[in-house]
């Protein structure tokens, strides 16, 4: 019996090691760079990273982006620039394989080192909205679904781990009561990319 309840303990603390490892890389904070996508030309962003467990988490961001207008010069330079307010929700789920990496971490038997760097891939599945203000227009509201791919390279660096990121998505999009998800025959900014850092 107590063999038991000391093996369980032992496997209770293990498991909780592990599990804190696999959350410090997901960072609460981070700040990217945004070319498309939502955006709906490029934007600047915050991404809180929340709800983070082992093999996934909730990421919550918002921006402001640069819309260039018509090319009609005035005075101010173009005539009817806007400014875009990106906003999405996302949930992202690892898919290469975070337990064998972990083992590899906390493993007691490694005759070297563990590496400094790894990199974690995710899959991204979401919706954003973002409304467009032009200087002489009415404003847009851009409603979009996210289907992307996140690449994560984690440096483990203490205090705490920091992670730069490479983002791929496909953002179909909703506007005035149609779908535009083609990039033939509908919108060329369906696709789009992001690259950041945790701070």
């Amino acid at each position: 019996m107590k063999k038991t309840i000391i093996t369980l303990l032992i496997l209770i603390f293990s498991l909780e090691g592990i599990g804190q490892i696999s959350y410090r890389t997901r960072y609460q904070k981070a700040i990217f760079l945004e070319t498309f996508a939502v955006s709906p030309i490029f934007s600047l962003n915050m991404d809180h990273a929340v709800n983070r467990r082992m093999k996934s988490f909730t990421d919550i961001r918002y921006g402001i982006g640069f819309v260039p207008g018509s090319k009609n010069l005035n005075k101010f330079g173009w005539s009817d620039n806007g400014v875009s307010l990106p906003m999405s929700v996302t949930q992202n789920i690892l898919v290469n394989n975070l337990k064998r990496r972990i083992k590899q971490r906390v493993s007691l038997k490694c005759k070297s080192t563990p590496s400094k760097i790894s990199i974690e891939w995710f899959a991204e599945v979401g919706a954003a909205y973002t409304p467009v203000f032009y200087g002489i227009s009415e404003p847009r509201h851009n409603f979009s679904g996210i289907i992307g791919l996140r690449q994560q390279v984690v440096f483990d660096i203490p205090p705490k781990p920091k992670v730069i990121f490479l983002k791929l998505q496909y953002t179909p999009k909703y506007y005035k009561g149609s779908f535009s998800w083609n990039p033939i025959t509908g919108s060329t900014n369906i696709f789009g990319m992001s690259l950041g850092f945790s701070i």
